[in-house]
Formats: structure tokens, C-alpha cells, sequence
């Protein structure tokens, strides 16, 4: 601006100069001749310096016309074709002394050629005149001409090429009346900085103290350094006070109404199309050139059809306000009133607003540090942000809910305030705003001590927020921290730190805690965590077959754990620690280690799944088989499941777990083999198994089983599906608490897998019970229900009769149970044998009873009015050193040692008819046998009582041993208890001693 005003200034003051050059030829002229007025102006110009040609046409005493040439002959600086000055003559006697008064000049067709360099402008031969006549101050007593320039031409030399002005203009008395100029379209260029079809008019109109301009400039093009502009106009009116050329000033009231537009312009990284600048204001203008001020009010709107900068393009960009409070200096400009704001749409990567609006105040200073602080709220009706794409026909209900809420939501914000200066731009929340889907929820932006967006110069910028959200179709509810997010070259990287709890796809009940950097580039999403995920969801629903109270932890594999582009999705990493239940298999899982990957696109739901390790455990009271370990893999495919696990046991592989599932019939099913499970000594073992073994199958075991079962599902089948299975025992061999069993061997057929229960009248068969008496083809038949294990009747021969139960039930939650043994033609003697009483006690007995019988885990098992009685003679015989505190009766008054001996005798050798028995428990593990028998002395001599008349008169037959008579009778009462706990214990104690086991140190 600088340079143009001083091109201004020095084309008036050259104006000025030819105008007296023109006077004073009209003086000469008038006073002498035409070739000595013109050799006389010629000759005073030269010794100026200053090369020139003057030609008169016409001469008369109030004028003349004429034409002149200043400066190199080959190349003038100035050349009027047409002169015409109307002048007033003075005579000596008159005021102004002798001399001429030009009043009216006509200037046609002027041409001035003038140079701009360097920032200085040069009218060539005329800038001696310029410099001597700009240093005359005017003389107050004379008045100017009317001077008229018709069709003027300026060639102005540049350092950016040379520049045409046109124009025609009116003086009257040193003040410009009128000026119309105008500048055909060219194109100016110097380094960078280049100028195409640069033109316009400008239109001046003096009415009194005012001036009244109008102003019409147009670039085809414009570009520098950092700046491209293209179809740019300015357009407008003006209305100011006429300056005072004398005091340098120009005060008074102003009025403009100015239109700047452009088609398309650049301006470092920021280009708007069809922008246009209005401005209507009325004010106070003060000052000269180079103080130049404006104050006042002023409305102001600003449109573009479209801004963009970076990533971010704005369309339908509108800033109006109805009366800014302006003021403006060449020192700078200051704006303060509210401001109004409409945008038709905003895109950001993938974020997209519509019909966004905002009220806003506005405090602009220029020199201030922080040039502008704009305050006030802003609306956003319609908002999207498709970040997973568009709501495709196979997206789980949540995804579609989430896409929807991202891709429909209002935006509410109700206090910011914007800062932009030297440090950069900074905007910061004053009051929460929310992002308010159209399905629901509501999602919070509250405000932190960061801003939420600041960026210095030159810089992409990015801020903090703290974010919560209330539970909607789309939404989850969370609370999450972003304590750093920033705008990168394709997108924004955010760190966060917060909790979720949704449902989404399978998994309901869903909570997820995390801390992470989410980022987008070019429209692609990730999520990587900065340390392992913890979740957590009550189920996950696959109809009959859902899996509840999943838990554990999802970590990094390397790379982001979410991955979503173009409407495709992938999330995956590595297993920590996970656990869940499976209702419909009854069964636990613990410890799951292993990696998965979720993929979600148009096709649908994918999910590959790899497990190194898990512990499988039984979730039935009780316990069906101990925990197990398994691995294998597992996938979904096209709404297809499909899986293979291998289980096993501690070092020992047991067998394979086999899924499948098709998700839109709802038809699946899932198969357990264990073809060859082998049994031995320091191998595996039953109990491992199951501890439903435990206590009846005990190491070490030797043999084989084979497992196979089926759970199958579909919504035709009830609820929970179907499950069967077979266990095939080809043979074993184990200890079990009634002693060392050989050859267990049979099937058993299950009609349900969970709860455990096979069909009716399943048998094994055991080839022998090495128990107090070799017992051989126990066949037992049973059946097994959710609740207890029914026992249809077992049976076994033993000691030459047979041993069989009553059918009774057994149940598993360990309640008390009854039963019946019964004994049929048995041989107590090889049972007493078998106990080991052989030594002390011989037996010929061969006995029937019952023994009823109640077991308690608390109490053991008790036997209640238990009885056996002989079914045919027999023989006892017990030695002397079994039988303690013998007390008999039906000697009268004898020595106790002489009935004693008898009673010996008599327990020694007796033949018996009759033998009956009651059986009872007592305390303390103990069991009572009440004896009743009736038979006779029989010993392998007979045996006769020979005494003397004297010795029955003296008695003394009395102190020596009497022989009780053969056939003597006797009937005997015997009370014996037997301490059946530490008679199993002995048993399992030899038992175990078969087996090369010992209790305690080896003799």
C-alpha cells in the first residue's frame, strides 16, 4: 500500500507540474511571438535538464491550443496530444500584477510514462520539477484551474512487468472532482509472486466535503509464496470526508459497503472456494496515509461454498454479525460484538457434521499476544462417524445399534472458548458437551484441566477430555479417561484409560477395563492396548448352549487388539487366564491360555480360536471326574462352529472333545472319545479319573476302559438337548475296601451325560474278591440317576454258599442309605479263616440270615437286628487263650476253676444242632454277636466221669482236672464283639501287604 499511495502522490505532483509548465507557456505565448515563447520555455526546461517540445497551433489572447513532448524525443516521458488552457490576462495595474491566469485546462489524450522499482516511483524527466515544486508550500490567495483529462494513459514500469491505467478525471481549484480509471487486465510476474488478468476501476466523486468512490478490481490469478488465489474481486462503495491536502488529514464520518470474493484461494495449508466477504460499515475515519484509522460499527458475513485444510473440509461456511465494533490502523485491527456461525458440513476422516450453528462473541486485536478470544456454544444436529462401517443385513444386533449410533447423533455443545495467537490456537470446554445418538444413550465430554484441542504453530494439535456414557442402543456404558489425544497426518491417535460394561454379539453382560492408544489413519481404526485387557460377561448366549461367567484377559500380540476398515472388523490377541462356565455340559473351565481372533464383516461373525491349555472341571455335586486339561482349537465360520480338543490328565492323554454347531438351525452337538484309556502301577489310575472311584477303586489298578459319549442340541430336542454315552471295561484289576478285585469287566450305558445317569439294569462282573474268604462271579446290577446310584441286587459266591444284597439306593450327596446282606448257605468257618481266627477259633457252620444294615458317612455302617442261624449241624472248636472272663452257669455250688475247666471242655469239642445269632452294632466301630447254641460234649475220645462214693462224699474229685462225658448236653449263650472298623483296617492292611505295600517300616 505504501508504494501505491506513493505512486499517487508523485503523479499529482507531476499533474501539478505540467499544469505550471502549461501556464506558463500561455504567459510567453501571449507576450511574444510563437517561436520565441516556444524556444523560451524549451531553453528554461533545458536548463533544468529536462529535454522538451512544445508546438502551438493557436493562439488568442484568452487561450491557446497546442500539443507537448517532455523528455528523450525517441522515447518522451510525457506527451499531451491536445492542449486547450482558457486564462485570464493580468495587467500591471491589476492585483496580481502583469501576467496570465489559467482558469480552464483540457488536457486529451495524455500519456505519462512512469516507473515503480525498488519501491520508488520515477516520472523520468520530470522528477527534478517534482522535487522543486513539491517543496513549495502553495500560495493561500490562488486559486486552481478547472482542469479536465480526457482518455489519460499511465505507463507504469514495474518490477513485475509494466502496468496500463486509463482513465479521465476533473479538478477544480486543487481538488479532485472527479476520476474515473481504469486498469485493462494483465498479468504481472516477478519470482514467485505472479499476477494474471489483473484489472479494475476505481470511480471518485467529490459533492461538497465528501467523496463518493466505488471501487471494481478483478485477478484472474494471484500467487506468491504460500497464497493462491483465483476469480477474486472486490467490489464496493465508499463514502468519506474530502482530505484536508493541507493539514495531512482526513477526519470525519465514513461509510463503505465492500464485497471481496474469490473463486478459489490458498492460503498456506487452508483452500476455500467460492468465498466471499461482505462488509457494511459506518463509522469515524482519521488520519493521513500513513496513519490512516477507522472506528465504528459494522456488519459484517463472511461465506464460503467450501474450506478444507488438511483432512478437514468445510462446506456452506457462513459467519455473519449484524454490528461488529471495528477498529482499524496500519498499526492493526480490532473487531470486538457477537458473531453468528452456520455450516452445512464438516468431514473429518470419516466424522461428518451437518447444519452445524453457533452464537459466539468476538474479541479480536491484532496486536494483542492472544489475537482472538471467541467464546459461546454451538449445535450440531445431525452428526455421523461411521468408524465400523454401514449397518450391514448380518450384523449382530449391537454392531448394527452401534453403527447407528455413529451414524446418526446430535452434538450439543454448550460453552467453549476458542484462542488463537502467537502461541497457536487452543479451544477448551467451559461446560460438559454431549454427543446424543438418535437410538438412544447419551454421551458426556466433560472438560479437564488440558484443553480440549491446542496446537502452536505450524503444529497438527490435539487436547484431553474425560468421556462417560449412559447406556443406549448403540451405546455402552462407560467412563473413560483420554488424558492425551492427538491429530495425526491421516487421522488422531488418543490414549485411554477407562471401563465399559455392554452387550454385544454373544456376550451379554459384558465389562471390559482397559487402557490403551486408539488411533485412525486414512479410515482405518485400531485399538493396542498398553497392557492386557480384563473382561468379564455374565454369558455368552448360544441358546440352549450358552456359557456363563466368562472372565480373564485378552493381551497384545504384537499389534493393535481392534482393527476396523470399511466396514470390516478384526479384534485378537492372547488368552490370559480366562475362565467360564458350560451349564448344558456341566462343566467348568479355568486357566484358558491360547490366542483368538473375532472378525466381523458383510458376511458375518468369525471367530478363530487356538487353546494351549485349559483346566476343565466338573461343575456337578458331586463330581463326576476330576479336573481335566485340555487343548485344541476352535472356529466359527459362516454361523458354522466347529471344534477338537485333546484332554487329558495330569501326563496322561485321555481322549478327544469334538464340537460342532450350526447357528442357523440351531443344530449341533458335541462328542467325547477316549478309546484306550490303560490303567497301571505308577500310570494313570481310576481315582485320577473320577473321584467317584475313589472310594471303591483304589491303587494301584491295572487294566483298561474305553469312553465314548454324544451331547446333541437343536431347538427339536428339549431343552438342554440330549446325551448319552458308553463306558466299556474290557477288564481290571484294583483293591477295593473289601479286598483285591480280579477281572472287573462289563459295559455301562449312559442315557445322560449331564446329570451323570445310565439305563436301567446296567451289570459288571467281578472274576473274584480276594476278601475274608475267596469270593468268585460277583455279577452286580445297578443304575445311576442325578441322585443317587441304585444297586438292583448284587450277588457272589462265597465259602461254599452265596452272599447277595437287596436292592438299594446310594446317594450321591452322601445322605444315609440302608440295605440288606443276605447269606445263603455259607460257611462261616472259611469267612473265620479268611479273618484271621483260623488259629484259635475252627468252625463248621454253614449258616442263612439277613443282616440289615444303615451306612452314614458321619457314622460308618451300622448293622440293626441282624440274624443267622445253622441250617444244619455243625462243630466249634475254640481254643482256651481266645476266650476271656468266661462266666458259666449250672454248676451249683462248685469251684469256679472246676466249672471253668468244664466250660473249656465244652467250647473245645461241641457238636451243635441248633446255632442262631444276633447281630448288632454298638459304639465306637464295634459290632455285638449274641451266640445261642444247643448240641453236645463230642471230643475225638470219647470221654466218661468215673467217681468213687468216697470222692463224691469228700469232694476232692473236686481238685483234680474232671473229663466232661461225651454227649454231654449243652446249651450255650456267647456275648462277643468284634471291632469292625479295625477289621476292615486289617484287611485293606493285608490286602495291601499282597500287593508289596507296608504300613510303616519294613521288618
Amino acid at each position: 500500500m505504501t508504494g501505491v499511495r506513493q505512486i499517487g502522490r508523485t503523479l499529482a505532483i507531476g499533474g501539478m507540474v505540467v499544469l505550471i509548465l502549461l501556464s506558463t507557456l500561455a504567459v510567453v505565448l501571449w507576450l511574444n511571438c510563437r517561436v520565441a515563447a516556444r524556444e523560451l520555455l524549451v531553453g528554461w526546461l533545458d536548463q533544468r535538464g529536462i529535454a522538451a517540445e512544445v508546438e502551438v497551433e493557436r493562439l488568442e489572447i484568452s487561450g491557446f491550443v497546442g500539443r507537448v513532448r517532455i523528455g528523450d524525443p525517441g522515447d518522451p516521458d510525457v506527451t499531451v496530444q491536445r492542449v486547450e488552457v482558457n486564462y485570464a490576462l493580468g495587467l500591471p495595474w491589476s492585483p496580481g500584477g502583469l501576467g496570465l491566469t489559467p482558469e480552464r485546462i483540457r488536457l486529451i489524450r495524455p500519456v505519462v510514462r512512469a516507473r515503480w522499482q525498488n519501491g520508488q516511483v520515477s516520472l523520468g524527466a520530470l522528477d527534478p520539477l517534482i522535487e522543486e515544486f513539491s517543496g513549495r508550500p502553495p500560495r493561500p490567495d490562488s486559486r486552481g484551474p478547472v482542469v479536465i483529462v480526457e482518455t489519460a494513459r499511465v505507463r507504469l514500469e514495474t518490477d513485475y512487468g509494466p502496468v496500463s491505467i486509463l482513465g479521465d478525471a476533473r479538478i477544480d481549484d486543487g481538488r479532485l472532482m472527479s476520476l474515473a480509471a481504469r486498469m485493462p487486465a494483465g498479468s504481472l510476474r516477478s519470482g514467485q509472486a505472479e499476477a494474471r488478468g489483473l484489472g479494475g476501476a476505481l470511480d471518485l466523486t467529490t459533492t461538497g466535503d465528501r467523496i463518493a468512490v466505488a471501487v471494481d478490481l478483478t485477478a484472474a490469478r494471484l500467487s506468491t509464496r504460500g497464497l493462491l488465489a483465483e476469480g477474486g474481486r472486490l467490489s464496493g462503495t465508499m463514502d468519506l470526508p474530502y482530505p484536508d491536502l493541507k493539514a495531512r488529514r482526513g477526519d470525519g464520518r465514513a461509510t463503505m459497503d465492500l464485497r471481496l470474493a474469490g473463486d478459489q484461494l490458498a492460503l498456506g495449508g487452508v483452500r476455500t472456494t467460492g468465498a466471499v466477504l461482505t462488509l457494511a460499515g459506518d463509522g469515524e475515519i482519521s488520519g493521513w496515509l500513513e496513519t490512516f484509522a477507522f472506528r465504528g460499527p459494522a456488519a459484517i458475513r463472511l461465506r464460503a461454498a467450501s474450506l478444507r485444510t488438511g483432512d478437514l473440509a468445510l462446506a456452506g461456511v457462513e459467519l455473519g454479525s449484524p454490528g461488529l465494533d471495528l477498529a482499524g490502523s496500519r498499526a492493526g485491527v480490532e473487531a470486538r460484538g457477537p458473531v453468528t456461525a452456520r455450516l452445512d458440513r464438516a468431514v473429518f476422516d470419516t466424522l461428518s457434521l451437518q447444519d452445524s450453528s453457533g452464537r459466539l462473541a468476538l474479541d479480536l486485536v491484532s496486536t494483542r499476544a492472544t489475537a482472538l478470544i471467541l467464546t459461546g456454544s454451538a449445535a450440531v444436529p445431525r452428526g455421523a462417524w461411521p468408524l465400523f462401517g454401514d449397518v450391514a443385513a448380518d450384523d449382530v444386533p449391537e454392531l448394527a445399534g452401534m453403527k447407528r449410533a455413529l451414524g446418526a447423533f446430535a452434538l450439543d455443545v454448550p460453552a467453549f472458548r476458542l484462542t488463537s495467537g502467537e502461541a497457536g490456537v487452543t479451544l477448551a470446554l467451559t461446560a460438559p458437551a454431549q454427543l446424543i445418538p438418535a437410538n438412544g444413550g447419551v454421551l458426556r465430554l466433560n472438560p479437564v484441566a488440558t484443553p480440549l484441542y491446542a496446537a502452536g504453530p505450524g503444529e497438527r494439535g490435539g487436547g484431553a477430555l474425560a468421556l462417560t456414557a449412559t447406556r443406549g442402543q448403540g451405546l455402552p456404558e462407560a467412563t473413560f479417561a483420554v488424558p492425551d489425544w492427538r491429530l495425526t497426518a491421516g487421522g488422531f491417535q488418543a490414549r485411554l484409560d477407562g471401563r465399559a460394561a455392554l452387550d454385544f454379539g454373544l456376550a451379554r453382560g459384558l465389562t471390559v477395563t482397559t487402557r490403551g492408544v486408539l488411533a485412525t489413519d486414512s479410515g482405518r481404526l485400531t485399538y493396542t492396548p498398553g497392557s492386557c485387557l480384563r473382561f468379564a460377561a455374565e454369558r455368552l448366549e448360544l441358546e440352549e448352549n450358552d456359557v456363563m461367567d466368562l472372565s480373564g484377559g485378552l493381551c497384545s500380540a504384537g499389534g493393535p487388539l481392534v482393527v476396523s476398515q470399511n466396514g470390516r472388523w478384526r479384534a485378537g490377541g492372547q488368552l490370559e487366564d480366562v475362565a467360564a462356565t458350560a451349564p448344558f455340559l456341566a462343566m467348568g473351565f479355568a486357566g484358558i491360555e491360547g490366542a483368538v481372533a473375532v472378525t466381523g464383516s458383510p458376511a458375518g461373525l468369525g471367530l478363530e480360536a487356538r487353546i494351549d491349555t485349559a483346566d476343565v472341571q466338573d461343575a456337578t455335586r458331586p463330581r463326576r471326574f476330576n479336573p481335566l486339561t485340555a487343548s485344541g482349537s476352535a472356529s466359527l465360520v459362516d454361523e458354522r462352529w466347529s471344534g477338537a480338543f485333546d484332554l487329558a490328565r495330569k501326563a496322561f492323554a485321555l481322549g478327544r472333545l469334538t464340537l460342532a454347531h450350526d447357528g442357523r438351525t440351531g443344530t449341533g452337538g458335541m462328542s467325547i472319545d477316549a478309546p484306550s484309556l490303560v490303567f497301571a502301577e505308577g500310570g494313570l489310575q481310576p481315582a485320577d479319573l473320577s473321584p467317584m472311584a475313589a472310594d471303591f477303586v483304589q491303587s494301584p489298578a491295572a487294566g483298561s476302559a474305553a469312553f465314548a459319549g454324544r451331547i446333541e442340541w437343536s431347538e427339536a430336542l428339549p431343552e438342554g438337548g440330549t446325551s448319552s454315552g458308553r463306558l466299556v471295561i474290557p477288564g481290571l484289576d484294583f483293591v477295593s475296601p473289601a479286598g483285591a478285585v480280579k477281572g472287573l469287566s462289563g459295559t455301562i450305558d449312559f442315557t445322560n451325560l449331564a446329570p451323570l445317569t445310565t439305563a436301567p439294569a446296567q451289570t459288571l462282573r467281578v472274576a473274584t474278591l480276594e476278601s475274608i474268604a475267596p469270593l468268585t462271579d460277583l455279577d452286580l446290577t445297578f443304575a445311576l440317576d442325578k441322585a443317587a446310584i441304585t444297586v438292583a441286587g448284587g450277588e457272589i459266591k462265597a465259602a461254599g454258599g452265596t452272599v447277595r444284597v437287596e436292592p438299594f439306593s446310594v446317594p450321591l450327596d452322601r445322605r444315609p442309605f440302608s440295605g440288606v446282606i443276605v447269606l445263603d448257605e455259607v460257611q462261616l468257618g472259611e469267612l473265620i479263616v479268611g479273618a484271621g481266627f483260623g488259629d484259635r477259633v475252627a468252625l463248621d457252620a454253614v449258616v442263612s440270615g439277613r443282616l440289615p444294615f444303615t451306612s452314614d458317612p458321619d457314622a460308618g455302617v451300622r448293622i440293626t437286628a441282624g440274624t443267622l442261624f445253622a441250617t444244619r449241624p455243625g462243630r466249634l472248636s475254640i481254643q482256651r487263650e481266645a476266650l476271656d472272663d468266661l462266666e458259666a452257669g449250672g454248676g451249683g455250688a462248685v469251684p469256679p476253676g472246676t466249672v471253668e475247666d468244664l466250660a473249656y471242655q465244652a467250647m473245645e469239642n461241641l457238636a451243635f444242632d441248633v446255632l442262631t445269632a444276633e447281630v448288632n452294632s454298638l459304639d465306637e466301630g464295634r459290632v455285638g454277636v449274641l451266640f445261642h447254641i444247643k448240641g453236645r460234649h463230642d471230643p475225638p475220645q470219647r470221654q466218661e466221669l468215673r467217681l468213687t462214693l468216697p470222692e463224691l462224699i469228700s469232694r476232692e474229685f473236686l481238685n483234680r482236672p474232671l473229663p466232661l462225658p461225651s454227649d454231654t448236653g449243652i446249651d450255650l449263650t456267647l456275648d462277643t464283639t468284634l471291632n469292625l472298623n479295625q477289621l476292615v483296617s486289617d484287611l485293606l492292611a493285608v490286602n495291601r501287604a499282597r500287593n508289596g505295600e507296608f504300613d510303616g517300616e519294613q521288618p
